[in-house]
């Protein structure tokens, strides 16, 4: 089944989009880090240490959700570029 190229383009921005969305929780998720950050070192000796206990939390537990979906989206929105790519190709060596 083919799909139309105004139909891949139109579902990339939708996932460019969701990308977007993903990027500005994750800024404010790192905020947050940061300032917890502080707050763990005092009781961990090491920055990553503090990092480790910070993955713990439901916060870092969704900095990785988020950074992992979102390398996920990155992958769609190629491939919907290169299927895109393709197909214009194709319109082209038609005639």
């Amino acid at each position: 089944m083919t799909v139309h190229p105004e139909k891949l383009a139109t579902r990339r921005r939708e996932l460019a989009q969701e990308y977007k969305a993903k990027l500005e929780e994750l800024a404010e998720i790192r905020k947050r880090k940061a300032m917890e950050i502080i707050k763990l070192l005092d009781e961990h000796k090491t920055v990553s240490k503090a990092e480790l206990h910070w993955r713990a939390t439901e916060d870092g537990q969704k900095e990785i959700e988020i950074e992992l979906y979102t390398k996920g989206l990155i992958e769609l929105i190629r491939s919907a570029k290169t299927e895109i790519d393709i197909l214009n190709a194709e319109s082209y060596n038609q005639y």
